[in-house]
């Protein structure tokens, strides 16, 4: 297998698993929180989504925020939830956000979360699909071209690798709890 064969077949197992998963939970399922100070799984698809978008978008493509699939496939108008400039650096990704932001996020249904999650993943994959081997360790225009598509794609692949698990672990504890 060779680099860009790995980075496929993770980030495409981190799909799946999240489709798979989280896909059937309940909208009490996916909404529950610990504590007040603790993400549910929703929010936690929504931040997956997120990151990815935004890498995807200014990272590996350079193109604007308008871009984004949360713009351009319609989820911020049918939500009323715009993310532009909110949290760490601005990027509307859920880091940095307060716990007031957190609450503003729109409550969305499994469905909608993972059509979103979807929306992203899909093109994702195709495009790391139509890279050659080579490219992965080329500069991207995002950042002035200072990073390469292997450093964001590894970037969405521990984050997803990270969240999942939180998001199991959310999963079991509301299974036992209810």
């Amino acid at each position: 297998m060779q680099g860009k064969e790995i980075l496929q077949d993770l980030l495409e197992t981190q799909y799946k698993a999240i489709n798979s998963e989280f896909g059937e939970l309940s909208a009490a399922a996916l909404n529950w929180r610990p504590d007040e100070e603790a993400n549910s799984i929703g929010i936690t698809i929504w931040h997956l989504a997120r990151v990815a978008d935004f890498v995807l978008t200014h990272r590996l493509e350079g193109r604007p925020v308008e871009d984004q699939r949360w713009f351009s496939e319609g989820w911020a108008a049918k939500t009323g939830y715009d993310p532009r400039g909110i949290g760490a650096g601005g990027m509307g990704i859920l880091t940095g956000y307060s716990q007031e932001e957190v609450a503003a996020l729109p409550a969305m249904s499994g469905e909608d979360l993972l059509a979103y999650h979807n929306q992203v993943y899909e093109p994702l994959l195709a495009r790391l699909g139509d890279l050659a081997d080579d490219d992965l360790d080329a500069p991207v225009p995002g950042e002035g071209n200072q990073r390469s598509a292997y450093f964001w794609h590894r970037i969405i692949l521990l984050d997803a690798t990270r969240h999942l698990g939180e998001m199991q672990a959310l999963k079991a504890m509301w299974r036992r709890k209810n």
